[in-house]
């Protein structure tokens, strides 16, 4: 009844939160919306929604469906649905997107190139894949994803034979 459903994880729901005061480097990749209060460095990957919250401080590369920035944003932003600037929005890079999806709201400030993209180009621009993070249940136990060397080594009798022909 519960935990058995093997449905993948809803675009519209909760999102991951990277609250104020966090800091995150690297590379952050996702299914679910992802709302960012912290600071993030390196790259955000997701197929759903990237929301910069308005105490946020991204230098990053950001694909995604949907980007929405009330804080401040420096680097390339590629969204394959809409990308919002809002009122106390600051982004500094280029914007990749489709044609008539960027919103500018009063106050917010855009500062770099605006390019407009087809869908095709859009789809070769986005991540085709996130990776896959954790290992399905059905696949094979943890014996089995040892190493070749280490199963040799588990085995005596043939230890003892490889010392014995050296």
């Amino acid at each position: 009844m519960f935990g058995k459903d093997k449905k993948s994880p809803a675009v519209n729901s909760a999102p991951t939160y990277i609250g104020r005061g966090m800091r995150i480097e690297g590379k952050i990749y996702g299914m679910r919306p992802i709302w960012i209060d912290g600071e993030v460095h390196g790259t955000i990957d997701s197929i759903s929604e990237v929301i910069i919250g308005e105490f946020a401080k991204v230098d990053a590369t950001i694909r995604a469906a949907t980007i929405k920035v009330n804080g401040s944003v420096e680097g390339e932003l590629f969204a394959s649905n809409s990308i919002e600037i809002m009122a106390k929005g600051r982004v500094s890079g280029n914007i990749t997107n489709l044609a008539g999806s960027l919103v500018i709201q009063t106050g917010g400030i855009f500062e770099g190139q605006c390019l407009t993209a087809t869908e095709e180009k859009m789809k070769k621009l986005l991540p085709e894949q996130i990776p896959k993070l954790l290992p399905d249940e059905s696949s094979g136990s943890v014996k089995e994803l040892e190493s070749p060397q280490n199963k040799e080594d588990s085995n005596p009798d043939e230890a003892e034979e490889k010392g014995k022909s050296n």
